[in-house]
């Protein structure tokens, strides 16, 4: 018999208040705009970087990637982090802590969870897992208890058939796939068939926590943000097509948001968050290690060809890099030639990382690390002028300060799995993306020669919760981090809050009559659900194969090259 106080989770992969608000205003989506107007919600920041491995991770612990060791996709800033030349994937084996699941699981609160990321190989739960990214397609369990997965025929996971292809142009790639029609109506059928098993599921099995993810709002801003927003009546046919198709989509989500929570009942607390938020690729770029070398910090190797290399001559001539391709892009057909294609990418210059005293290390598109070859007292200096000289930077062009936020990397990443983390994290205008190869530039700031994608995530996704015990306030709150849910959802069930979580209860969200009467208690931590011992993943592994095709998916995507 399910407990009181029962909460359930919409989870909108990549969600954007940029999309979602307008739409919420006009009238398009009104499912979404019930919740938030008799809610409360905001911005929901999500990890660094806000990348779906690590935010989906750190929201089922309520821990930052410190403590449960998974920073990425890949095995970020280890070592050895490759296997065969390429990078090591994550999957659920990575996640070094317990769960939302496995606390609720330790106070007798029965689960449903559908495809929530890096599930996959499942594990034992209190009551029902289907598992979601990273499930390889020809997976024969991916569900808890495993004769679930037997039943689910008419499911599918995530679209498999444009990862051959990235979702955007560029000059040096023919292999892209092209915004159709088609691809957002099947988009639409995953999000039916997942809508399916979900109502199935909430019907027939007992639940206090219920979540289900849908990946399609990720994926499509991936393919086609340039089309999220109504049509206008100066767009060509084509655009007013995958506009309308688009829209239509969001107002079919809309709807499915809306079903869900009117058949979890009033006396259900229905949270929707996403993981990140999603925003347009950057048109500009700060060379971050150029930066490092004109202050002295970074030295350069050079092969042995660098006088005759293409880098070589630019410097020689006295030729910025990011000037010689904006010409040769105006000349029709060069950029194709086999030989200017081998020359835009060819890189005779490197970072020689054993006598730089700093040098940069690529986090995501906008985030830069640092690393710092010196130890004790003068690393510290070091570091601090370098943090004090980041936030100088700025565009040539424009006058606008690049760099937003310079952190410590312990400020962030702390834990036992943070050992190897970067000196020194700055985050960068959106506007601006980083680029780690040394050559010749115009400036540290330039123009992007190929703006590679349509959308890049963004930290900032959504909050909405909405129910008996959450206050309704009209305006965006400050200050929600994807941590919080986990413990805002323990006591929202009326239970204790373990010490180590690193996130804290939303009590602003929360009405002050339910505080009053449940004041915020923590707990001690608990540990894997049923325990140690018999907390084991199915034993099913990944062929060569699937890892491949998870691999291509993700590189489709551009999480990593």
């Amino acid at each position: 018999m399910p407990k009181a106080n029962r909460v359930m989770i919409i989870g909108l992969d990549g969600a954007t208040w940029t999309v979602i608000d307008p739409w919420i205003k006009d009238g398009t989506l009104p499912n979404l705009a019930r919740l938030r107007r008799e809610g409360s919600w905001g911005n929901l920041l999500s990890t660094i970087p806000p990348i779906t491995a690590a935010a989906w991770s750190t929201f089922m612990t309520g821990k930052k990637p410190g403590k449960h060791g998974v920073f990425h996709f890949i095995k970020l800033f280890e070592e050895n982090n490759s296997t065969n030349g390429k990078p090591e994937l994550v999957s659920a084996r990575s996640i070094k802590s317990s769960t939302l699941w496995d606390i609720l699981g330790h106070h007798e609160r029965c689960v449903a969870l559908i495809n929530i990321p890096l599930t996959y190989p499942p594990r034992p739960v209190n009551g029902v897992m289907i598992t979601g990214l990273l499930t390889p397609s020809s997976a024969k369990i991916f569900t808890y208890p495993p004769e679930l997965s037997e039943e689910i025929t008419d499911y599918k996971i995530d679209l498999d058939r444009f990862i051959d292809k990235k979702p955007f142009q560029d000059d040096f790639d023919d292999e892209i796939t092209a915004p159709t029609l088609t691809l957002v109506e099947e988009y639409r059928e995953m999000t039916e068939k997942r809508l399916r098993v979900t109502r199935s599921l909430m019907e027939r099995e007992p639940w206090d926590f219920f979540m289900v993810v849908f990946t399609s709002p990720d994926r499509m801003g991936h393919y086609l943000w340039p089309f999220h927003r109504s049509p206008q009546p100066n767009d060509s046919p084509e655009v007013q097509q995958l506009c309308q198709a688009v829209r239509d989509y969001y107002i079919r989500l809309d709807q499915v948001v809306g079903e869900l929570a009117d058949q979890a009942g009033e006396d259900v607390t229905v949270i929707v968050i996403s993981d990140h938020g999603m925003g347009p690729v950057p048109g500009k770029q700060l060379h971050c290690n150029n930066w490092l070398q004109q202050h002295g910090w970074l030295r350069a190797s050079s092969s042995g060809t660098y006088i005759t290399s293409p880098d070589g001559w630019l410097k020689r001539l006295s030729l910025p890099r990011d000037k010689v391709g904006r010409m040769v892009r105006r000349i029709p057909g060069l950029v194709r030639n086999k030989w200017v294609r081998k020359a835009a990418s060819s890189r005779a210059t490197t970072v020689d990382v054993h006598q730089s005293k700093a040098y940069g290390v690529p986090i995501f598109f906008n985030i830069m690390g640092i690393r710092i070859n010196l130890k004790g007292a003068e690393k510290e200096a070091l570091r601090r002028e370098i943090m004090q000289k980041l936030p100088e930077i700025t565009d040539p062009e424009t006058g606008q300060r690049v760099v937003q936020q310079v952190y410590q990397g312990e400020e962030y990443y702390y834990g036992p799995y943070a050992d190897n983390t970067p000196d020194i994290i700055a985050i960068i205008a959106p506007e601006y993306g980083c680029n780690y190869h040394l050559s010749h530039y115009s400036s540290f700031v330039t123009k992007r020669q190929v703006v590679s994608g349509p959308a890049k995530h963004r930290v900032e996704g959504i909050f909405i919760a909405r129910g008996a015990n959450i206050v309704s306030q009209p305006g965006a709150l400050p200050n929600l981090n994807i941590e919080d849910v986990a413990p805002t959802v323990l006591h929202l069930m009326g239970l204790l809050v373990p010490t180590d979580l690193d996130g804290r209860v939303l009590t602003e969200v929360l009405a002050p009559d339910f505080l009053k009467t449940q004041p915020v208690r923590q707990g001690e931590p608990l540990g894997l659900w049923p325990d140690e011992a018999q907390a084991t993943f199915s034993d099913e592994v990944m062929s060569n194969e699937d890892e491949e095709l998870i691999r291509d998916r993700l590189q489709a995507l551009g999480y990593f090259e």
